[in-house]
């Protein structure tokens, strides 16, 4: 049974030490937190909202030459979606003082690469899904051959707002993230590893590769975008990791515990499938006080910068508790 987060006057270490993971039907704020729970929710669907209408602005029409891919690329990209990643390239950007038109742009390049993988993710010679975000995955409804061109397209787009953006720190950033030493190399390895006997440095690879590093680049992204320092920069890079490590985990943890209808996409699949995941090699009482004592060292990592990091905080707290 899943218990509530921190009762008003816990302190923090007490949560790292419980054996059940956070009340997935409610989110209770950290005392750490400068956000509320109304605050953290509204700013989630204030960014969400920005880059959606931004997103909505640079794809193609969807009545533009070639009609069914740039269909396929809309239909995919803006069919729902937590945003988490772009958020995080706006949140820490903010953090150090800047918000520009270009960091936008930024973040909505990481958005169209993410989702270029999960159109990916979804074929049948991959996972195999049918369900995405609560609707058809692209491939069942545009055709395999159009659902692999539009996840083509959309990672080249990615790339082009990039250059558009004229710091190649950015492009390089989000390239080392995507690449065979990275999302692709996670991905490669999760497919592999299906039915295999459950191995602890292989599901730390697979979740470091596969999730953790594009959310680790996008608040990087964010830091570079806003001129971070080196201290600044090497701690931003540790709550991105640490977060990322702990989202991939809870997925794993939601995929065993949640519905079709929260998730938007086939829950218990990983166990279908055999999948390597964090649950299936340590347990799920060790799955989720990985998940606190990671979000708790993500937090601690912001606590060392003398800038205001309160809506990254409330972010991590947010995805810890998070039901979907």
């Amino acid at each position: 049974m899943l218990t509530a987060g921190p009762t008003a006057g816990e302190p923090c270490s007490a949560l790292l030490h419980r054996n059940s993971f956070p009340e997935i039907e409610s989110f209770q704020p950290l005392k750490i937190s400068l956000y509320t729970a109304p605050m953290i929710t509204n700013y989630l669907k204030e960014k969400q909202a920005l880059v959606d209408r931004t997103i909505d602005q640079l794809l193609p029409p969807a009545d533009v030459r070639p009609t069914l891919l740039h269909q396929a690329m809309r239909y995919s990209v803006l069919n729902g979606g937590k945003r988490i990643r772009p958020i995080l390239v706006i949140a820490a950007a903010e953090a150090l003082g800047k918000t520009t038109e270009e960091i936008i742009k930024a973040a909505v390049s990481v958005e169209l690469y993410h989702c270029s993988t999960l159109i990916h993710d979804d074929l049948p010679c991959m996972d195999d899904d049918n369900l995405r975000r609560g609707k058809p995955t692209c491939h069942i409804q545009f055709g395999e051959a159009n659902a692999v061109l539009a996840g083509d397209a959309l990672m080249i787009m990615a790339f082009e707002l990039l250059a558009e953006h004229g710091n190649s720190r950015l492009g390089l950033e989000l390239a080392r993230a995507a690449g065979s030493r990275g999302v692709i190399a996670g991905q490669v390895e999760d497919l592999a590893a299906e039915g295999k006997t459950p191995n602890a440095d292989l599901v730390e690879f697979i979740h470091l590769n596969k999730t953790a590093i594009l959310i680790q680049a996008s608040v990087r992204m964010g830091a570079i975008a806003a001129d971070a320092t080196e201290k600044e920069l090497e701690q931003l890079s540790r709550f991105g990791r640490k977060i990322g490590l702990a989202f991939q985990i809870a997925d794993d943890i939601l995929d065993e515990i949640s519905t079709d209808e929260i998730l938007g996409k086939p829950a218990g699949s990983d166990a279908e499938q055999h999948k390597m995941t964090y649950p299936a090699v340590h347990g799920m009482d060790t799955a989720q006080a990985k998940v606190r004592s990671l979000t708790f060292d993500a937090i601690a990592a912001l606590m060392e910068l003398d800038r205001d990091t309160s809506a990254l905080k409330s972010i991590a707290e947010f995805l810890m508790n998070r039901t979907f």
